[in-house]
């Protein structure tokens, strides 16, 4: 089995994400590596997301739900 994930892009991932309160963990696009190890959704606005109270700049921030494959 391998680890995959899918990044959220559209406000409707982002709402939906945020609806069902799955973990969503947050990197940055440049490939620095995992800055939020995982946490709800809690608000969004077309420049930021906000994860355990912090808010993430959308243009610097990717939003990952994780997930299985074979």
């Amino acid at each position: 089995m391998s680890f995959i994930y899918k990044v959220l892009v559209s406000d409707m991932e982002l709402l939906a994400a945020a609806l069902s309160e799955i973990n969503v963990t947050v990197a940055v696009k440049s490939g620095a590596g995992i800055v939020e190890p995982g946490g709800p959704i809690r608000a969004y606005t077309p420049h930021s997301v906000r994860i355990r109270g912090l808010s993430y700049n959308r243009d610097l921030h990717e939003f990952r739900v994780s997930g299985e494959g074979r």
